[in-house]
């Protein structure tokens, strides 16, 4: 298997929400921002993201981009974050009817990211399949 860069995702959440139940944490942040690379175009979205104590968050983010050549692509995040680290590892399933992004249907991709503060930073390549030596 290799890696494929696909694009950078730039984005700040601009909402929030949050329940506390003893020392676990749940939230619904908004989020707003702009892919580059092979994908790029607004991004908006919600996460559902869980905090537990002495485990990492678990992001469970759905968004949208829209590109700059006019295509919709449906976004879904889910994955693991360590807050106090700021660090991110993710897999990104996208959905489209657009015929210059069909690819993405059938690709898993993967996330390397940073998170400060209210801004998130996350690196997607797509992983390709590749036979096994």
């Amino acid at each position: 298997m290799r890696l494929e860069p696909l694009y950078t995702l730039a984005f700040h959440y601009e909402e929030s929400a949050t329940v506390r139940r003893g020392d676990d944490v749940d939230q619904l942040l908004g989020g707003r921002g702009r892919c580059d690379g092979r994908v790029a175009g607004a991004f908006r979205g919600t996460n559902r993201a869980r905090r537990r104590p002495g485990q990492p968050f678990e992001p469970d983010y759905h968004g949208v981009i829209e590109t700059d050549d006019g295509a919709t692509i449906l976004w879904d995040l889910s994955g693991y974050g360590w807050p106090d680290e700021g660090r991110v590892l993710a897999t990104i399933k996208h959905l489209t009817a657009d015929t210059a992004y069909e690819y993405l249907n059938g690709a898993l991709c993967v996330v390397n990211g940073v998170v400060r503060d209210r801004e998130v930073t996350l690196e997607v390549a797509e992983l390709v399949w590749e036979p096994i030596r």
